[in-house]
């Protein structure tokens, strides 16, 4: 029915499944003429690996096929804007709907961590406004400049679960403050960055984050991944405890 956005290898539409009778997108692999065997079997890697996440907070793999010259599949329609388009209408967000789609998406990632899938490029652009989509082909992730880490620029192929944190860290940090870690006109001027500078403290954008949540961005986004939380999860439960305590609760009390 239209084109709902583009990558290097695939675009997406939304179509609508005359059996199921259900809008999906639909993935087509970009292809100039036949696909080659180690293309087809990315592309069956990415299916594959995609099909084996089941999480309320992850879009569904729904089916495959081919018609030649193409490689498709279809996931499930998720309406509404992603987080990007959110922040760029919106700029900064309230601190209890960042905590709260935060945990969300750590949810999610923790459930590809548990399955073996390193998601690569976590970004405000891949969080949808009813969860989580885009995962990218394992060992084969480059990621987005503003949101990646610095093993991930040396060599994506082994850059473990600690990669998604950095980058979820990343996420949190444009939501709470409306602006990238890191901004630069070139990729070698972004390497620099990442490699060796700190972002702009939070507190310098606003005063409402508590050093608690700031200090959980900057464990999350250092630049060894031996200094950062050993899973997500160890942020959802950080995140989770502070909704509780400071929203949550004050909510049920009024």
């Amino acid at each position: 029915e239209k084109k709902l956005g583009e990558g290097a290898m695939g675009v997406v539409y939304l179509a609508f499944d005359q059996r199921k009778q259900i809008p999906v997108a639909l993935k087509v692999l970009k292809s100039r003429g036949e696909v080659d065997g180690e293309t087809r079997a990315r592309f069956a890697r990415e299916v594959n690996t995609s099909a084996q996440l089941t999480h309320p907070n992850i879009v569904r793999v729904l089916d495959c096929g081919e018609v030649p010259p193409h490689l498709y599949y279809t996931m499930e329609f998720v309406p509404g804007k992603s987080l990007k388009a959110y922040i760029e209408q919106h700029g900064a967000l309230p601190l209890p709907s960042v905590l709260r789609v935060s945990v969300q998406v750590a949810e999610a990632l923790e459930h590809a961590r548990a399955h073996n899938v390193v998601h690569r490029d976590v970004k405000p652009e891949n969080v949808l406004s009813s969860g989580a989509s885009g995962l990218t082909r394992p060992g084969d992730g480059l990621g987005t400049l503003p949101y990646m880490p610095p093993e991930q620029i040396a060599d994506a192929v082994y850059a473990d679960h600690r990669c998604d944190v950095y980058s979820l860290g990343a996420s949190i940090y444009h939501m709470l403050t409306g602006k990238t870690p890191f901004t630069a006109k070139t990729p070698v001027a972004f390497f620099r960055l990442i490699r060796e500078e700190k972002p702009t403290p939070i507190a310098e954008f606003r005063k409402d984050v508590p050093y608690v949540l700031t200090r959980m961005i900057e464990k999350s986004m250092e630049k060894s991944p031996d200094d950062r939380y050993d899973t997500v999860a160890d942020m959802a439960m950080i995140m989770r405890q502070f909704l509780q305590t400071e929203f949550d609760s004050r909510q049920t009390a009024s």
